[in-house]
């Protein structure tokens, strides 16, 4: 198979598509004839199929699966009153705590009933980014999650393709509008066209849909589902536009129309369509595939049955070896319904257009989990980039050159295109061999014991010990300055990266978080802190990829004239290191303790600096990855506390200086 260009990817018909050595993939989805595919570009993709499954949360899906951010997550969000985000509060005035609870039930995957997931429930348990209000809004169910034995053939799919561990739902929010977003970027928050939706009204909205726009330019495109048994889970059937449109027209053949009724079984219906269209050359270049209500994964309804649908789309995917060799297959989840996820998302500053509806943010929502499935997505890797459902359209925008302009400018800057979830220098086309997943009845929960404290040691045990990271394009850090002057703290923040850096700052004084974001290419962000009267202060800044930095400490203590500053430097193929710079402005002798709090099999270090003096050293990062987690101390004030954790993209092919933040002498 050769490469395609994005002009071949526009006027190729997937009749043209090769089904010479048809081959049928079996049941047990072993593995298919392997076909070397052109890779090393893109436009080796020929067809995009997309499956949005119904209300999970990823912790509620992964928490326990190792090499994502967990429920072993070193860096999780401290709530205000100092316990972890895993540790909720219970019930208002009870003193009560509700821990991350393994939901066991009658069945191999538990059923549990569908909690609150609506606009209002979401922004409570959100509560301005304080993240504390989850049982409050939700009930103490929202803290139960899965394990790797209650959805195998889920895990499995993990092992063998890519997981995206930092995919958020678009909106904070139910089903409807974040479906709005997979298929037209927009939930009209102005309002000109039948919005704002922020609820499951589905009245016949006016603005365009992506599908149309590919219509428009000539790209082929299609839904699979029966329009009696979707579940309403098909966008395109809430617009007037194709609510209108007649048979024979594209957007109702194509949008609205079902699959034919074969078997009188609707999965097994939609999969003998999709195998049709793969074995006989019309698969589309774009397809959105909608599961019959049993198979959504929507609770109560079991997991095996969504796992038994996606298996048998999978075979029919693969029934000819050069469709999946030019194939991306890409599964996401709609909302969270009302299940925890102890991650904030990242939302945008107040007043950014397009993106706040009654003074509320309409996103981004809960992580939610996304499988990239193709022969460029194998191995088992974690990709921590910053996605929503938005992504989706721009993965296509990048295939077909048909842009959509609903896209908000903040998404289009914060959220990436999926692109960095596949490795286009390498295709395994061969199909790995997967847990048998076979349909059951839904039955009730039964029990759910609430475990009263969080082990997070003991709740990661899902192999495998080590999982392989996607690069990131993130270069972001953070400095601090004490202003004695002004009674204040600064903080500079810098992104040296690719793709704007989205940050909230949590302070020990304000209930509220600041939100920012660091434009790609050397952008900075500064501001400033006022210190209370007592001198205390707590700051910490949180960002993606795991990045963290703390500064705490008293302004009015010898810790008020201490200082470290952290750089980072690679030079690929040597480790990335770290340079941490540390100052005594004090008038007497102290002593730095700088400890590697993870990712680290040495001992912590100790520096003496005389007063007034500087010194510099460097750790070499042990982490294959360049995760990276250390505590700055010091014996002279036990308030000072330093932090800086994240990761440093260890593989790049040419020198680059992340650069020390030292602040300019400034008044305020």
């Amino acid at each position: 198979m050769s490469k395609f260009t994005r002009r071949e990817f526009l006027s190729a018909s997937a009749a043209t598509v090769g089904v010479a050595a048809l081959h049928r993939l079996p049941s047990t989805l072993r593995a298919a004839r392997a076909v070397t595919p052109g890779g090393g570009s893109i436009f080796s993709v020929r067809h995009v199929v997309v499956l949005m499954q119904e209300n999970r949360s990823f912790d509620h899906y992964f928490g326990t699966l190792r090499g994502v951010r967990g429920f072993d997550d070193p860096v999780a969000l401290q709530l205000r009153d100092g316990c972890s985000v895993f540790n909720q509060p219970g019930s208002p005035g009870s003193g009560s705590r509700v821990a991350p609870f393994h939901l066991s039930g009658s069945s191999n995957a538990p059923c549990i009933a569908d909690l609150d997931h609506s606009w209002a429930g979401t922004h409570e348990a959100w509560n301005r980014a304080a993240y504390d209000r989850w049982v409050t809004a939700k009930g103490a169910a929202t803290m139960g999650y899965l394990k790797r034995d209650d959805i195998p053939f889920h895990h499995a799919l993990v092992d063998s393709f890519t997981i995206c561990d930092s995919y958020f739902c678009s909106v904070m929010g139910p089903t409807k509008p974040n479906r709005l977003y997979l298929w037209s970027g927009t939930i009209d928050a102005a309002g000109s066209a039948g919005g704002p939706v922020i609820d499951n009204s589905k009245i016949g909205f006016g603005w365009t849909t992506y599908p149309e726009r590919l219509q428009s330019a000539g790209v082929s495109w299609k839904v699979y589902q029966n329009a009696d048994d979707n579940y309403d889970d098909n966008a395109l059937a809430w617009f007037r536009q194709y609510q209108d449109a007649s048979p024979g027209t594209p957007l109702y053949d194509r949008g609205m129309a079902s699959i034919p009724a074969i078997t009188g079984e609707t999965s097994r219906d939609i999969v003998s369509a999709i195998e049709k269209d793969v074995l006989e050359g019309t698969l589309p270049q774009v397809a959105w595939i909608v599961a019959p209500e049993e198979c959504s994964e929507h609770p109560s309804y079991p997991p095996e049955n969504g796992a038994d649908f996606i298996a048998r789309v999978l075979g029919a995917l693969t029934a000819d070896p050069d469709v999946w060799a030019s194939t991306v297959f890409l599964i996401n989840y709609d909302e969270n319904d009302g299940f925890f996820d102890h991650v904030p998302p990242p939302v945008p500053a107040p007043g950014t257009p397009d993106e706040f509806i009654g003074g509320l943010p309409i996103g981004l929502g809960p992580r939610v989990p996304m499988f990239v499935i193709s022969p460029w997505s194998r191995g088992g890797h974690v990709c921590s980039e910053v996605f929503d459902h938005t992504s989706v359209i721009r993965f296509l925008e990048i295939l077909t050159g048909v842009v959509e302009p609903n896209i908000s400018r903040w998404r289009r800057a914060v959220c990436g295109d999926l692109t960095s979830a596949l490795d286009f220098t390498t295709a395994v086309v061969s199909f790995p061999e997967l847990p048998a997943a076979s349909p059951v009845a839904a039955q009730p929960l039964r029990g759910c014991p609430v475990a009263p404290t969080l082990l997070p040691a003991a709740l990661a045990v899902s192999a495998p010990d080590r999982r392989p990271a996607r690069a990131l394009p993130y270069r972001p850090n953070a400095g601090f300055r004490v202003d004695h002057g002004d009674r204040a703290v600064w903080i500079e923040m810098i992104n040296a990266g690719a793709r704007a850096v989205n940050h909230a700052i949590y302070t020990s004084e304000d209930d509220i978080p600041r939100f920012y974001d660091v434009p790609a290419g050397a952008g900075t962000v500064t501001d400033r802190f006022a210190v209370p009267a007592h001198g205390k202060y707590d700051l910490s800044v949180y960002g993606p990829g795991a990045f963290l930095r703390r500064m705490a400490g008293n302004i009015d203590g010898v810790g008020g004239r201490l200082e470290v500053a952290c750089a980072y430097q690679c030079r690929a193929p040597r480790p990335a290191k770290l340079l941490f710079t540390m100052t005594n402005s004090s008038s007497e002798k102290i002593d730095f303790t700088i400890a590697g709090n993870a990712h680290r099999n040495d001992a912590s270090r100790i520096r003496s600096l005389e007063p007034g003096q500087t010194v510099r050293d460097f750790f070499e990062l042990q982490d294959p990855g360049g995760a990276y987690d250390f505590t700055v101390t010091t014996n002279a004030d036990a308030a000072f506390l330093r932090r800086f954790a994240g990761r440093v993209e260890g593989a790049l092919s040419q020198k680059v200086h992340y650069p020390v933040i030292h602040f300019a002498d400034r008044a305020g």
